[in-house]
């Protein structure tokens, strides 16, 4: 916790320096949180894993058949997943996990996220309900 502190108070430091408003309390800590979340997600948009009806994970893209390692500190099962490490042991494990949104995917990464190249499974008939859901709002806000 203190490496986050230290780079926090430098990052603070840092866009105090450049002129940007720094807001250092959060009123509403879960869009805090989901912003966070949000950005980690633009740059690690590939390492996604979605949890399946057989009740394993599979990595979106390349459905690798994965489990979250025991010692990460989540404590259930979500059905979307952002890891940073995969660790490949005696069974392939995600570690380091956070619980994304997957419209999140769509609307950070729509390239990556092409559904026309997706293997045509479970991930994909979900994000297309989800891609309709979300071209559905877009004509409602019209």
């Amino acid at each position: 916790m203190k490496s986050a502190s230290s780079v926090r108070a430098q990052l603070v430091q840092l866009m105090n320096s450049l002129g940007y408003k720094v807001e250092l309390s959060a009123k509403r800590p879960k869009e805090y949180l989901n912003r966070i979340k949000k950005s980690i997600l633009s740059g690690f948009f590939m390492q996604v894993a979605h949890l399946v009806k057989s009740g394993h994970y599979l990595t979106v893209k390349d459905n690798q058949t994965v489990a979250i390692h025991p010692s990460t500190s989540i404590d259930h099962k979500p059905e979307w997943v952002l890891y940073h490490e995969f660790v490949l042991t005696s069974k392939n494990y995600i570690r380091i996990v956070s619980e994304i949104k997957p419209k999140w995917l769509l609307q950070i990464s729509p390239d990556y996220y092409d559904l026309d190249e997706f293997a045509n499974n479970e991930i994909k008939k979900k994000l297309l309900k989800i891609k309709k859901k979300l071209e559905d709002n877009e004509d409602d806000s019209d």
